[in-house]
């Protein structure tokens, strides 16, 4: 944005006649002018006047004007404009801002550098922010073809090699991601998902879309698993619908009754999984290797995925790559990554994340020491 002085104003060269309209802040007047067909193609300008701190109604006729009305030309502030209203001037669509004259430009760009951008969607960026950076990060890097390549193979020889096999889906980026690889390539590979009965709205219409998917000729199914009748519902009416924040053991008592008792269940009779675990994701996850077969140790023999092989076929897949990847197909997805969830899972114990937060920092939040996982995951380090 930029930001003037009113010496600097009234220093610059007259506006071509017709080139600027200013609008007073009056919305009687206001309604008037939208209630005209105006022709603002050659309006190169349009001021908007704050007549006090306290008076916003030039925010509205800004966002009115971006995207009622279409204008496309430089929008500025004026009046009693000072350097604390900056960010929202930039968010409403303002351009330019006409200081008061005890205001300081250099402070005020200052700031705006500092803090230069809103998470909500505004006039200008309609996407939240978090999407916005997702896809701004997702361009291909030099070798994302060679990964996918590696992707698409790796899923081949499992579905060749490691039958009945099973992809786990949680319905996230990644899932999507590499259902689509296993569409693409027709590998008889079915889906599940585990409903855990506290997931997100958002997430549960998106189970149901790909239910409806699965259901097309020659698609693979999906199953769903749930927590065993009552076991859930017992645990809650025991210990209090917020058990899982009192302490690390109650949340992985849930988690083992609503997550890793159906994973045991889903797993029952295979030989390899599928998940979309990568090393990006956490340092729990930093090590995690394409082809995992560490549940076949007999050590491990109380896992759910015990004598299992996991094959993770994102796993040196960064967060920009699966954007990539989904913006460039068109997929489906759970709109809960437009509202910073980089990582869903149930909603109790789930929240958006910060920028330059860890992908998985906003599961289970309130724990400071605890490892960020359910039990589906946990791996052993050498």
């Amino acid at each position: 944005m930029k930001l003037l002085t009113p010496t600097e104003a009234a220093a610059a060269a007259p506006s071509p006649a017709g080139s600027v309209l200013t609008l007073a802040p009056d919305f009687e007047l206001w309604a008037a002018h939208l209630a005209q067909t105006l022709d603002l193609s050659a309006v190169q300008r349009i001021d908007l006047q704050f007549p006090k701190f306290t008076d916003g109604r030039a925010y509205s006729q800004a966002v009115l004007l971006r995207r009622r009305c279409g204008y496309c030309g430089l929008l500025r502030a004026t009046g009693e404009v000072l350097i604390d209203q900056l960010l929202q001037l930039q968010r409403c669509g303002f351009d330019e801002a006409l200081l008061r004259a005890d205001q300081d430009p250099a402070h005020g760009q200052r700031l705006l550098q500092q803090f230069g951008s809103f998470y909500q969607g505004d006039a200008l960026q309609p996407q939240p922010h978090f999407a916005r950076a997702a896809l701004q990060q997702a361009q291909p890097s030099a070798d994302y073809q060679a990964k996918l390549a590696r992707s698409r193979a790796l899923l081949q020889q499992a579905a060749s090699e490691h039958q009945p096999l099973v992809q786990a889906s949680s319905l996230g980026a990644e899932d999507v991601v590499i259902r689509h690889l296993i569409d693409t390539l027709s590998l008889p590979i079915p889906l599940f998902v585990l409903d855990t009965g506290a997931l997100h709205p958002e997430t549960l219409a998106l189970l149901a879309r790909t239910e409806a998917r699965a259901a097309q000729p020659d698609a693979q199914p999906v199953r769903v698993y749930k927590p065993q009748p009552g076991v859930a519902e017992a645990f809650v009416a025991r210990e209090g619908p917020d058990a899982m924040r009192r302490s690390v053991a109650l949340r992985q008592a849930c988690c083992a009754i609503r997550k890793v008792e159906p994973l045991r269940r889903a797993l029952h009779g295979q030989r390899a999984w599928i998940t979309g675990l990568r090393r990006e994701q956490s340092a729990q996850r930093a090590e995690v290797p394409a082809i995992d077969r560490s549940d076949l140790d007999p050590a491990r023999a109380d896992r759910p995925s015990a004598g299992l092989i996991q094959i993770n076929p994102l796993a040196d897949w960064s967060w920009g790559e699966v954007w990539h990847h989904i913006a460039l197909h068109g997929l489906d997805y759970n709109p809960l990554h437009d509202r910073f969830y980089p990582s869903i899972g149930c909603a109790p114990c789930t929240r958006a994340v910060s920028v330059g937060e860890d992908l998985r920092a906003g599961r289970w939040w309130w724990e400071q020491d605890s490892a960020k996982e359910c039990g589906l995951h946990q791996r052993s380090h050498p």
